[in-house]
């Protein structure tokens, strides 16, 4: 049996930064939801610095209705009117639920169009380090702007479901020794180098028993999965030692068999029931189908997920 293999595509003495935000892009729906969304983006800042944010609403397209007018001068309300309405409203509800200083800069934007392409547009312009929207738990459709956004955004998308806790405890990162599980490791250290009480980091990695029968390598099926366990182990020892040195006695890890084949839904399910503040996930999958697209565990637990905040690391 051999060690889950671990990745040195990152320097292992670059030096871990404390976590802060440039610019930020926030989709606001001038609904109910926006109160949740608000309010933890209030306590997420208090703790990570956001030099500058962009909170943005979009309108449906007006083409349509002014073409039922023979002139476009007797529409009922003008495009800038309406705009100017609007981002007073945003206005209001940023100064109700955000505390002042703790986002440098806020500029508030009104675009027409569809409310994705707008957010990513707009997030490519500015080039954003973060998009944040939040995710209601009651919606028909629900995850899915979460996910298509996981999928197009260029850089990190915070999604905060609209039950998520205001604190910053428990941070559960999935591991699968990949290149990109050591990104999410060094951001969730850089989140601790803000807080005044580091978070607990849990290190998850669900794991498979190999196809090959027990019975063929003569040893038993609890024998087999102590092999396997153990070698996991190894594996995370090593990791840590080489990717968090320092930290790696303070961070627990975990290991969960996979007997289903659905690693998102075993991932939500462990953060849950650990009561977990936020996750941290790697926007791409292992395999080389999925390097290519979101991947299909990230899927999965955005799908599922309507209680805990979920950063996806692009």
């Amino acid at each position: 049996m051999t060690q889950a293999k671990i990745s040195l595509l990152h320097d292992p003495k670059e030096p871990i930064h404390p976590f802060a935000i440039k610019q930020a892009v926030v989709a606001v729906g001038l609904s109910k939801s926006d109160e949740a969304l608000l309010s933890y983006l209030d306590f997420f800042t208090q703790h990570i610095p956001v030099e500058q944010a962009a909170f943005l609403h979009v309108l449906p397209r007006f083409d349509l209705f002014n073409a039922l007018f023979q002139n476009e001068g007797e529409s009922m309300v003008s495009n800038y009117e309406l705009n100017e309405e609007t981002i007073q409203e945003m206005k209001t509800a940023a100064n109700k639920r955000l505390s002042k200083h703790h986002i440098k800069n806020i500029d508030f934007k009104v675009r027409e169009g569809n409310p994705l392409e707008e957010l990513v547009a707009l997030a490519e312009h500015t080039a954003a380090d973060l998009t944040v929207i939040g995710q209601q738990s009651a919606a028909s459709q629900h995850g899915i702007l979460a996910r298509n956004l996981a999928r197009k955004v260029k850089c990190n998308a915070l999604i905060v479901p609209d039950r998520s806790r205001q604190q910053l405890k428990k941070i559960v990162v999935p591991i699968d020794f990949s290149p990109a599980s050591i990104q999410i490791l060094r951001l969730a250290l850089g989140i601790n180098k803000q807080l005044a009480e580091p978070a607990e980091i849990i290190c998850l990695n669900v794991y498979e028993m190999p196809s090959v029968a027990s019975v063929y390598i003569r040893k038993s099926t609890e024998e087999l999965q102590k092999i396997v366990e153990e070698d996991r182990m190894e594996a995370f020892r090593n990791f840590l030692r080489t990717y968090a040195s320092t930290e790696a006695g303070r961070i627990r890890t975990v290991l969960i068999e996979n007997k289903l084949g659905d690693i998102g839904t075993y991932i939500m399910d462990y953060a849950d029931e650990e009561g977990a503040d936020l996750i941290l996930i790697g926007a791409k999958g292992h395999s080389r189908v999925e390097l290519l697209l979101l991947g299909s565990v990230t899927e999965r637990l955005l799908s599922e997920n309507d209680s805990i905040p979920t950063l996806v690391v692009k």
